[in-house]
């Protein structure tokens, strides 16, 4: 089993290596579709796009098509934040060059699904937020973890809700599993809320002074030792 994955890695990183240098031929950009649809799950959002308008103006979903993409263009859309970042997916490539023919502003922001980000990235974010004018569209991979607490992030830096409405991004209403390693960003957002509840402290002071990946890292796979389903209380 190791080695048949071993051997799919292999196939699958050579097949990436394609659009190093962008889809400048036809033969690459057909290449790149493919490898989206059946290496990046496009076969599955053709059905599902997990989009939703989370404020005015402001959405979230799951990876974009180019079709969807000029969809969302015609919509209004200006400015897409991929916290995928940049990556070498064919799907990629493929938003980079539709963005592009759309006019739309592509940001890629670097979020995590299965591990917490640097506290600098977490910062950055209420000045990203902040600078960006309506309408825009954030999303990751599947629009459920990595969007989840994007928009979660949202819900604190402009619109100032409660960090108990926040929470509410990461939900199964969007496919977020908190059960699996996705977990960990509910956790994050928990410690915080406790941290609120008993001090006030502002979302933005508790990153500055309390927030540790390796002591949440820790108290996370703690938690998870102790308890066979991982459920945050609402």
């Amino acid at each position: 089993m190791n080695n048949l994955k071993k051997k799919f890695n292999e196939f699958d990183l050579n097949w990436r290596r394609q659009f190093a240098d962008g889809l400048k031929t036809d033969l690459l950009r057909k290449s790149a579709i493919k490898h989206a649809y059946w290496m990046d799950h496009e076969v599955l959002r053709q059905f599902y796009h997990n989009d939703y308008e989370i404020d005015k103006n402001v959405f979230r979903s799951n990876q974009p098509s180019p079709r969807r993409i000029k969809f969302w263009g015609e919509k209004g859309i200006k400015t897409i934040i991929n916290f995928r970042g940049k990556t070498n997916q064919g799907a990629y490539f493929l938003e980079k060059d539709a963005c592009k023919k759309n006019n739309i502003n592509l940001i890629n922001f670097r979020l995590f699904a299965t591990k917490l980000p640097p506290k600098e990235a977490l910062i950055e974010l209420e000045a990203l937020f902040k600078s960006i004018k309506v309408p825009f569209l954030m999303h990751c991979k599947s629009g459920s973890d990595r969007a989840g607490l994007g928009a979660a992030l949202y819900f604190i830096y402009i619109l100032n809700a409660p960090i108990e409405v926040a929470q509410k991004q990461l939900s199964l209403r969007y496919l977020h599993l908190g059960g699996w390693t996705a977990g960990i960003l509910d956790f994050m957002l928990m410690q915080y809320r406790l941290a609120f509840h008993a001090t006030g402290i502002k979302f933005k002071d508790w990153l500055v002074n309390e927030y540790e990946i390796d002591d949440l890292t820790k108290g996370f796979s703690a938690y998870r030792k102790t308890h066979h389903i991982f459920k945050i209380p609402r």
